[in-house]
């Protein structure tokens, strides 16, 4: 498949918690360590250099890659993490969108965590698009977890979007994954361990949920801004008031 992999020393597989692709560490000939990634579906890789990345040693046309292994733990596996960590991650993410990229699949299982400093791995499908939508993703897998970004990832990132915008694009994007063919794919992947696909149906359900809330309480938040102008026009002076009655008889 590769040269490298022709004087590797050792080849393993890597029990990690990925849904598309099928991944083996390596350890090659002069002592460094790689990771082959292989999609279960042939993709075509990423045609520029992501900064920050991990260093791609070989690929080919079908979408295998083998790429430099990052030391450390996955963010999901190591929650909770300290500040020092928190404002790492929002580093991570501030360098690749200040130059215009998005990762395209922030999952906690794709951040490696260690020594304070965090970076992202499994570049399948990097492009460009509006930060938000990353920023408001990263939220919907965090509260998958059971989390929510600290103050700290803030600080990190540079700054913080306006909230209520940043929740709008999480409740578009929530709508778009639950709608999209994931999940079926996922419930007819026989390769899938049934703790990950246990994993899958929760998150579905946590998704739904999370949606069912959002829009209860944009509801409530609607009745609430009706009530309050009620009020007001109950409030208005009685010659205001009666300047918007309909003409009365006679008149």
């Amino acid at each position: 498949m590769f040269r490298l992999l022709e004087t590797a020393v050792r080849v393993e597989p890597l029990q990690g918690e990925g849904l598309t692709n099928v991944l083996h560490l390596v350890t090659l000939a002069d002592g460094r360590k790689a990771v082959l990634r292989q999609p279960k579906v042939a993709r075509d890789l990423p045609k520029f250099v992501v900064p920050g990345a991990p260093a791609v040693l070989a690929h080919n046309g079908r979408g295998d890659v083998l790429v430099e292994y990052v030391e450390g733990r996955t963010l999901a596996d190591a929650l909770p993490v300290s500040a020092e960590v928190w404002r790492g991650i929002g580093l991570a993410f501030r360098r690749i969108h200040r130059v215009g990229l998005l990762h395209n699949d922030v999952n906690l299982h794709n951040i490696i965590v260690g020594d304070g400093k965090a970076t992202l791995i499994d570049w399948d499908n990097p492009g460009q698009g509006n930060p938000l939508d990353e920023l408001a993703a990263f939220e919907e897998h965090l509260y998958l977890h059971g989390t929510e970004l600290p103050q700290a990832f803030w600080t990190g990132y540079g700054h913080r979007p306006d909230l209520q915008l940043l929740r709008a694009h999480r409740i578009a994007g929530c709508v778009g994954w639950l709608a999209s063919d994931d999940w079926r794919r996922w419930e007819h992947d026989r390769a899938l361990r049934p703790e990950q696909l246990a994993r899958v149906r929760d998150w579905r359900r946590l998704l739904a949920r999370w949606l069912a809330g959002q829009f209860r309480t944009a509801w409530l938040e609607s009745g609430r801004l009706a009530a309050e102008v009620a009020v007001l026009q109950h409030r208005q002076r009685p010659e205001d008031r009666h300047e918007h009655r309909r003409p009365q008889h006679g008149q």
